[in-house]
């Protein structure tokens, strides 16, 4: 039952009251508050002693536009050293001389100052001063903080006006706005009928946010390169050489080394070849960043983006072979679809692993049909795209296969295509470069042995194998497809929620959690608590993922990496850092609570489902708002802070 028109009118009203509020104060008092300061020092080699008619000085690159705060570095004395007075006086000048700040000093606990906001150049050079006039009584000697080369050791603290571009923010505030106003007007509408106009709406708008002005370039740039020097393969006769090909030819022509990334498998590089195929005609694997690059790469984030689409309508299958209700397909979608982590994840993060996903979602109908050696063979392409989804694999035939035959079998079969491709094609010099050069830089496999939290035995592991032996030693009945579906889920579920609790993992490895828990949620009716906390791991998962990327500029190389936005500001996390040094460990910390919670809920409850399957529609469509907001405090960040 939703609002009445007179209550749904009020509370537009009141919404839309709050976001003037919230807009104005964004842009005027939020960014000069002191979380969003920063600091720069030069390094401290030892203290000299300074005496009267002496000073000490530096010059520096000033990365602020506005200062609010020097500290230099006297060396602590004891407690029964004698404090004196002294005169001294520090002083900032820009490179003409001119005077733009003074101030004495009389001891040396006077060591931070509190400038007020000084307007400077971001990128020009000021000297800094500390002149020592006298020193009265019999007191410790003044020792000062120096570099190497002998130049004052000082500490700044400012702020930025940030980037000189602010109207991407201003129209995606709007933009958000908007779609919170059409959604408070559908609150409380659980007639998908009535509402599926603004919810598709609601959609489409994050959808184009994250084609059009979100994009990670570099990703859906190299993956574009793999297609192409694929196609260089096929025209050249050596398409069994494919790696032994894309290495010399970036070889030949004198690459970065982050164009020799050409790690995928074969088959995962197949479907990127057919997609350059209308590009090919006109770039070749040697293409660089250009006009064209640019053009490729939204093209290749809309078809991210188609991709997604076509996942969300393929859960139907799925759906179909467990014979569940109509109701219950469309709580899938709509739990699956609205997920802030999957837009993140695949289209603003530009991510193709949505392809192996898809592979994914074709093989499961067999798997609840009891065919599992198709099901085997169809995942190992997944396997094949990607090693991940036989983490899932293993505990899901554990469940249903009890004879070691049959398991060995079905385990071969999945292996198949990955041993096949491992003989034909993974060899050469030009692999073995590659892969040496992927294990140096990001070390995938490692990951999953290593432990996030200290340097003990991988805590991954322990459950993943706790998660084995459970399957295996459940009875359940393969027939019952509505049981089998509600465990094969939480078993994937389990699985991939360990990884984001003690992986070091890279975003896109969590598809699977999301997939998986959007079939777990409608299980349980219409209970918002649920949705909830998913929503609250969400957003967890999208603070850690930009924590992890917080080197990359505000952005994430996003709006085609268009010159005016080329601005390397503070990140979000960076904003978290200055409120606490513990950010990073508390967002882990709520990370792996909220999913581990997860996992135990749909375990301990797996008797106590609903016979309603209809998820609450205001819950799963209100979540997308985690990533309308989070991209809009990442643009507020860029474009005000800086």
């Amino acid at each position: 039952m939703g609002l009445r028109i007179r209550d749904r009118k009020t509370s537009i009203a009141i919404v839309f009251l709050i976001m003037v509020v919230i807009g104005a104060a964004l842009v005027t008092i939020a960014p000069k508050m002191s979380m969003f300061s920063r600091s720069f020092c030069n390094e401290c080699a030892g203290y000299e002693e300074l005496l009267p008619g002496q000073s000490v000085k530096t010059s520096f690159i000033t990365p602020f536009d506005r200062l609010t705060g020097i500290t230099v570095d006297f060396e602590s004395i004891g407690d029964t050293d004698l404090v004196g007075q002294m005169d001294a006086v520090i002083t900032l000048a820009d490179s003409e001389g001119n005077i733009l700040y003074e101030h004495d000093v009389s001891s040396i606990y006077e060591s931070s100052f509190d400038t007020g906001v000084i307007p400077l150049s971001a990128d020009e050079v000021y000297s800094l001063a500390l002149t020592l006039d006298a020193v009265y009584g019999n007191a410790s000697p003044a020792m000062i903080g120096v570099t190497d080369d002998g130049s004052l050791n000082v500490c700044l603290e400012g702020l930025n006006n940030g980037a000189p571009t602010k109207s991407t923010f201003i129209v995606l505030y709007v933009v958000t706005a908007t779609m919170i106003l059409a959604y408070v007007y559908t609150y409380g509408q659980d007639d998908i009928k009535k509402t599926a106009l603004i919810d598709k709406i609601i959609f489409g708008i994050a959808v184009f946010i994250a084609i059009a002005v979100i994009n990670q370039f570099y990703d859906l740039f190299m993956t574009s390169k793999y297609g192409l020097r694929l196609i260089d393969a096929v025209k050249t006769g050596n398409i069994f050489n494919y790696y032994n090909v894309a290495y010399y030819g970036e070889l030949e022509t004198g690459s970065p080394s982050m164009f020799f990334e050409y790690h995928y498998n074969i088959f995962a590089v197949l479907p990127l070849a057919v997609l350059m195929i209308p590009f090919s005609f006109f770039t070749d694997g040697n293409m660089g960043f250009s006009i064209i690059a640019n053009i490729i790469v939204l093209y290749m984030d809309a078809v991210v983006a188609g991709l997604v689409i076509w996942s969300v309508q393929l859960t139907e299958r799925i759906c179909d072979a467990c014979s569940m209700p109509r109701e219950y397909k469309r709580s899938v979608q709509y739990v699956y679809a609205f997920s802030p982590v999957l837009l993140c994840i695949t289209i603003a993060s530009g991510q193709v692993d949505i392809i192996y996903i898809l592979v994914m979602l074709w093989a499961l109908p067999f798997y609840y049909r009891k065919k599992y050696r198709i099901f085997s063979f169809i995942m190992a392409f997944t396997v094949t795209m990607k090693l991940l989804p036989l983490l899932a694999f293993i505990p899901m035939i554990l469940l249903v296969n009890k004879k070691i035959k049959d398991i060995l079998i079905n385990a071969l079969i999945c292996l198949s295509v990955k041993i096949g491709t491992l003989l034909l094609f993974e060899r050469g010099d030009g692999y073995n470069a590659i892969m040496n050069l992927t294990n140096d830089r990001y070390s995938y496999m490692d990951k999953l042995f290593e432990n996030r939290i200290g340097n003990s035995l991988s805590l991954f592991l322990l459950v993943f194998v706790a998660v084995c032996i459970v399957c295996y030693m459940k009875n359940i009945d393969p027939d019952d497809r509505k049981k089998t579906l509600y465990y094969s889920m939480t078993i994937i579920f389990a699985v991939y929620a360990a990884i984001a609790a003690f992986v070091d993992w890279h975003e896109q490895w969590l598809i699977p959690l999301i997939l998986s828990l959007s079939f777990l949620i409608p299980f349980f009716g219409k209970d918002r608590r649920l949705i909830i906390i998913a929503g609250v791991m969400e957003a967890l998962i999208m603070m850690v993922s930009e924590m992890m990327s917080s080197s990359l500029n505000m952005v994430q190389n996003g709006l085609l990496c268009a010159p005016e936005y080329d601005y390397a500001g503070i990140t979000v996390f960076g904003v978290l850092e200055n409120i606490t040094p513990h950010a990073g460990p508390i967002l882990l910390t709520m990370l792996a609570a909220s999913s581990l919670y997860l996992v135990y809920f749909f375990v301990s409850h797996r008797n106590e489902t609903s016979e309603v399957y209809t998820a609450d529609r205001t819950a799963a469509v209100g979540r997308i708002f985690v990533f309308y907001i989070f991209f809009l405090t990442v643009f507020w960040c860029y474009s005000y802070v800086g």
